[in-house]
């Protein structure tokens, strides 16, 4: 899909013509509800704007949040330190679990010297860099740092971004690239040195990219030691995506949902995802993927209607393109200022209204009537959302994360 973010609001409809016919539907939509509100339309062309900017600056302090590795995690588990990890105790602990120690220590030094080269790189130029571990980062005050790095995957890039509420920008870098995909690092799963990343960034040689998040603004927290005391608003920020739900996956969510400002449904379903641009090729694309199974079966009821596929059915590949066709539609441009929600497994009766079970919102507004649920941002941080509890989510252009886009093909 080729992206809106290269463009201004007089360029939209050019782009949309040079897009395939199955992208520009989805997108026209898009555009329309833009357009129908000022306000939506005015934060379009922020982000329009926004994204693909040169703003070269050379950072004076930087953070640098290292991924824990599995060697650290075991040894945060049995409360020893690094120098005591050939304790008996502990050694034979690890065997137990048929955990390979050479290799577990062997990678835990790899990511250790991934780690320094970034830190030298930066400190030969005198920029001054303090690194942290995922424990210490959430106890970190960000002010002062004007660039966060993070040495991992993807769940180090999400952590690193759940903390910042302002325009502190973030480069992720992938110190695994065999084992982490890495897709929202700089080089992704490239296997090039963080010399050479950094080199470019200080030569600015990069564009940034601003990805929108979901600002999540809970009121009553209810039935949770955390929050016993807890009856405000507390602010969060989501990159990839928001999952409400009953804590027991077999037990059905019931809750009250407003789309849009429209009046409130009562709602029970397996719980409700809500994604932004970035998040859409992760679970968003699961949840709504199309198979070939379900296509076929699709297509033999659209046969016994009087519906004539023989045209279509002399490709051999025609259910793979079908599908292929529709599950690219599903991931948006991470700089829309949409959300995109799925309601999993609805139950629909004469209590329970259908709504669309899937869509897009730029204000979604949920009234907890659970027992034991949970709010789950970005796969990581869990909240209580029992009976009670309400959840507003929006997207606001001005909290949109500030990452670099590279070109690694010169």
């Amino acid at each position: 899909m080729q992206s809106l973010v290269r463009y201004t609001r007089h360029d939209v409809s050019s782009t949309l013509a040079a897009t395939d016919t199955t992208h520009s539907s989805s997108i026209n939509k898009f555009v329309n509800n833009i357009v129908s509100d000022k306000k939506n339309l005015a934060n379009a062309e922020y982000c329009l704007l926004k994204t693909g900017e040169k703003n070269y600056f050379t950072p004076r302090h930087v953070l640098i949040l290292s991924k824990t590795t599995r060697l650290q995690y075991e040894l945060s588990l049995h409360n020893i330190t690094y120098d005591q990890m050939n304790h008996a105790k502990f050694t034979s602990k690890l065997r137990s679990l048929n955990i390979n120690i050479p290799a577990l220590e062997a990678k835990h030094l790899a990511q250790t010297n991934y780690v320094n080269t970034i830190a030298n790189a930066f400190i030969k130029k005198g920029i001054s860099v303090r690194i942290v571990t995922r424990d210490e980062y959430e106890k970190e005050n960000l002010e002062g740092y004007d660039l966060i790095v993070t040495a991992g995957g993807d769940g180090t890039f999400l952590t690193a971004a759940s903390k910042i509420i302002n325009d502190i920008p973030i480069i992720g870098f992938n110190s695994d690239y065999h084992g982490s995909e890495g897709h929202l690092c700089v080089a992704r799963k490239l296997n090039i040195s963080p010399d050479y990343i950094i080199s470019k960034f200080l030569e600015g040689n990069y564009n940034w990219m601003y990805r929108q998040r979901i600002t999540v603004t809970i009121e009553n927290i209810y039935n949770d030691k955390d929050y016993c005391s807890f009856n405000g608003k507390k602010v969060f920020h989501a990159l990839n995506e928001v999952f409400i739900g009953e804590v027991n996956a077999a037990r059905v969510s019931y809750y009250e949902v407003s789309i849009n400002n429209e009046k409130a449904i009562k709602q029970k379903s397996s719980g409700l995802s809500i994604c932004s641009g970035t998040g859409s090729t992760a679970w968003h694309y699961s949840i709504n993927r199309l198979n070939g199974n379900k296509l076929e079966s699709i297509i033999h009821v659209l046969e016994s209607m009087g519906i004539n596929f023989n045209e279509q059915r002399k490709n051999d590949n025609f259910i793979k393109e079908a599908c292929d066709k529709y599950n690219s539609q599903l991931a948006f441009d991470p700089s829309y200022n949409q959300m995109a929600y799925s309601i999993r497994e609805p139950i629909f009766n004469d209590t329970f209204l259908s709504m669309p079970q899937t869509g897009f919102t730029t204000k979604m507004k949920i009234l907890s009537r659970c027992s034991d649920a949970q709010i789950v941002l970005d796969g990581n941080k869990t909240i209580p959302f029992n009976y009670g509890t309400e959840i507003t989510l929006q997207m606001f252009p001005e909290n949109a994360l500030r990452t670099i886009n590279m070109n690694f093909s010169d």
